[in-house]
């Protein structure tokens, strides 16, 4: 069953927790960050080369030691599925995923010959809050089927067990059509058997949640915790927020993007989540040398009573990148990182 509930967004309320020190940064000094661009600021040729080198992972063998595992795509998918119950829900969600993206960037780079960086997607640019049911929103660069990800599923109707939310205005749920990512091209291997890649369009979701007022919101939030919790919302209320936005309104109800673990399999993802650690940077910097001492949450999904993370918190994301402290991943141009927006 696609279990909405814990993607319609993920946080936890906690406190915050502060240090002395800046984070730490390694001994590399980063001194040519590389940019990452808005999906339609790419040229053709930039687009093609991004999704060559996608594709480029499929053929590459896996390093994860995750069985059912083929591929590095494959990997990067199993490592969340793998980690689903600690990422959601916690402090650590928006920097374990800021982690998670870089480090499948340099997988494209250094194993695909990927000389770009890591592309954004800004869906408030396509959305349309006033016209709920407009299907414009698909009409995006992103979705083109010769310079995109390709576009929407075969119609499947969900079942009531699968549609437990009861959401409406899914076009899709089936197979991709059109694009590099049809079955022909490929296919979804973990955790076995081999499927395709499902997407269910859902133009009232993605029009309403990528309403820009949203990100507005986002951005003007006074500390981490307001941060976080604007970012992730609730997992009992299935209310409009910027990162469900990017989620089911792909992956509607049957596709992958709409599930909370298996939502790398979608390779939009990563450009999903590079525009949230976007906006995340951009809130850093409004108040950087306060913001990046700032980190606050549960260590465990939805434990308010629990121990909070702190900047000496541990993240791991298996074999993809040795484990950090979240002091390391605090500014995008220190420790494991050397990229700009």
């Amino acid at each position: 069953m696609v279990k909405l509930q814990l993607l319609v967004s993920s946080l936890c309320l906690a406190s915050l927790s502060g240090a002395a020190a800046l984070p730490a940064a390694d001994s590399a000094v980063c001194k040519n960050p590389i940019k990452r661009l808005e999906w339609r600021q790419l040229s053709v040729p930039q687009k093609r080369s991004y999704i060559n080198a996608v594709l480029c992972l499929t053929t590459k063998k896996a390093k994860s030691g995750i069985t059912g595992t083929i591929n590095r795509f494959d990997d990067h998918h199993a490592v969340h599925v793998d980690q689903n119950d600690h990422i959601h829900f916690v402090g650590h969600f928006i920097l374990w995923h800021r982690y998670f993206t870089a480090t499948y960037e340099k997988a494209l780079r250094e194993e695909c010959g990927y000389t770009g960086a890591q592309p954004y997607w800004d869906y408030t640019l396509d959305a349309e809050p006033q016209n709920p049911t407009s299907t414009r929103v698909y009409d995006s660069e992103i979705f083109q089927p010769d310079t995109g990800f390709g576009g929407n599923g075969v119609k499947v109707e969900p079942t009531p067990e699968q549609n437990f939310l009861n959401l409406t205005g899914g076009t899709g749920g089936g197979c991709v059509q059109t694009g590099p990512f049809t079955p022909d091209k490929f296919m979804v291997n973990y955790p076995g058997p081999p499927s395709c890649l499902r997407r269910d369009f859902m133009p009232p979701l993605l029009n309403t949640w990528a309403d820009p007022k949203l990100e507005k919101a986002q951005l003007e939030a006074p500390d981490f915790v307001t941060f976080d919790r604007t970012m992730q919302g609730s997992k009992t209320v299935f209310a409009p927020n910027i990162h469900g936005s990017g989620h089911f309104g792909v992956g509607g109800v049957l596709g992958q993007a709409g599930d909370p673990a298996h939502s790398p399999a979608e390779p939009l993802f990563y450009l999903h989540h590079a525009n949230l650690d976007r906006i995340y940077w951009e809130w850093q910097q409004r108040d950087l040398q306060t913001r990046l001492l700032e980190v606050g949450g549960p260590i465990v999904a939805e434990d308010y009573m629990g121990q909070n993370v702190t900047l000496d918190y541990e993240v791991d994301i298996g074999r993809l990148a040795p484990s950090r402290k979240l002091r390391e991943l605090m500014h995008i141009q220190q420790g494991p990182f050397c990229y700009t927006y």
